[in-house]
């Protein structure tokens, strides 16, 4: 029966002992980080998508892009811990990588600013309906002068059911 195979951490911790570098990246290191690179390009296309999306009020489209985001951020901050270490040194050197990660910083400001102008309109409008809601309301009806009418001529009264 064979043992199986070391962790990644116990290699490194193997290879620190033997007076390797401690930052020394296995094949599994640079898969990783290919991998996360894949994911940095893939959200950045996914959020200029929700922002044209965004732009042209097409706000089905932007609902549907949202799992398929949700997804590429987790996978992203799942492998952030470990493709950290190697990814500054790789920043440092790489102005294409560089670019991909302004771009992406970019795409995420943008599309983050544009999704709150968006909830507080949504908010606003809320609140809107809420007063018209409440001003067609059966809290009390009001005359002309503005004085609270009795009970008596409110039950003549019909609601105004017009928004």
């Amino acid at each position: 029966m064979q043992s199986p195979e070391p962790s990644r951490f116990r290699k490194r911790l193997e290879a620190r002992r033997a007076g390797a570098p401690a930052e020394a990246m296995t094949d599994e290191d640079r898969q990783g980080l290919a991998a996360f690179e894949s994911d940095i390009v893939a959200v950045t296309e996914l959020l200029q998508d929700e922002i044209a999306a965004i732009g042209a009020g097409d706000l089905d489209r932007v609902g549907g892009l949202y799992e398929r985001k949700a997804e590429l951020l987790k996978r992203i901050e799942l492998r952030m811990p470990v493709v950290e270490l190697f990814l500054r040194d790789r920043l440092a050197g790489d102005d294409p990588l560089r670019a991909r990660f302004a771009a992406f910083r970019a795409a995420v400001e943008e599309d983050s600013a544009l999704l709150d102008r968006m909830s507080q309109a949504t908010a606003e409008i809320v609140r809107e309906i809420e007063k018209i809601r409440d001003r067609h309301s059966l809290n009390g009806l009001y005359g002309k002068s503005g004085q609270k009418l009795g009970e008596e001529a409110g039950a003549q009264r019909q609601i105004d059911k017009t928004i």
